[in-house]
């Protein structure tokens, strides 16, 4: 029942959010506030999920940083509305061409001025760059990277790619590292309980050459992981194991 519910519930904020989100897009295309303002809306999505945010960012430092490179933990797509509260005035996203042809959301994803690459294509890797530091440069922005590239959904955090150093580093901006804690989503739950999200120190790349941005990508990870298990203590979120037990000696494989 409380499944049913919950999926009824985000349906109707689903169409809210997508109605109300295209009427200020189009009023004010590629304003530099839209995506602030739809992943601000996207609060009362954690009502509705049942889960509880405590957001400890320290949002003046960040603006002041601003633009930048900001990275994170990636674990479930309910992350963005567990980091609505990261996204500032100014801030891009990055995704797939082919996300451009979604309904209403592709157009929705377009006018708030997000960033769409060639993702699959290796060999226009290094256009592809260029174009997101192109966007940093000139038009001042910061932009949302998930280093791990794909959800991690809830088995630890995940190596990190190079990209988004690589980024802050040809744009000559600084990178502004969040972290939120383990979580696990149950809509036939009422309480998921409660969720972290913490800004880090920002960290500078400048003047690193191709060794030091690979060690900057591991201490941004290694960072990261320690300021999670340490918020996950503090939760008291227990993370299931993964471990693979054979069944002839019980022992780990």
């Amino acid at each position: 029942m409380i499944l049913v519910f919950r999926v009824v519930l985000l349906i109707i904020l689903a169409i809210l959010w997508l109605i109300f989100g295209l009427t200020v897009c189009i009023l004010r295309p590629f304003h530099k506030g839209n995506i602030s303002c739809l992943t601000q809306m996207l609060r009362c999505g954690r009502w509705a999920i049942g889960v509880k945010v405590d957001s400890r960012i320290d949002v003046k430092a960040i603006r002041e940083q601003m633009p930048a490179v900001m990275v994170g933990n990636h674990q479930f797509n309910w992350d963005i509305i567990v980091m609505a509260d990261v996204p500032q005035p100014g801030t891009a996203c990055i995704g797939k061409k082919s996300l451009m042809f979604a309904p209403i959301f592709g157009l929705l994803f377009f006018l708030t001025g997000n960033i769409f690459i060639e993702r699959d294509k290796s060999s226009k890797a290094g256009n592809e760059i260029l174009k997101i530091v192109d966007v940093i440069k000139k038009k001042k922005k910061s932009i949302w990277i998930f280093p791990e590239g794909h959800r991690s959904k809830g088995q630890g955090v995940q190596t990190f790619k190079n990209g988004a150093v690589n980024i802050a580093s040809q744009a000559d901006v600084k990178i502004l590292p969040f972290a939120i804690s383990s979580y696990k989503i149950d809509l036939n739950r009422w309480d998921n309980g409660r969720v972290i999200v913490r800004s880090l120190p920002p960290v500078s790349v400048a003047g690193l050459d191709r060794k030091g941005l690979k060690e900057t990508t591991r201490q941004l990870h290694d960072s990261i992981s320690a300021c999670i298990d340490e918020m996950d203590r503090e939760t008291g979120f227990k993370r299931e194991e993964t471990a693979n037990v054979t069944e002839s000696d019980g022992k780990a494989e």
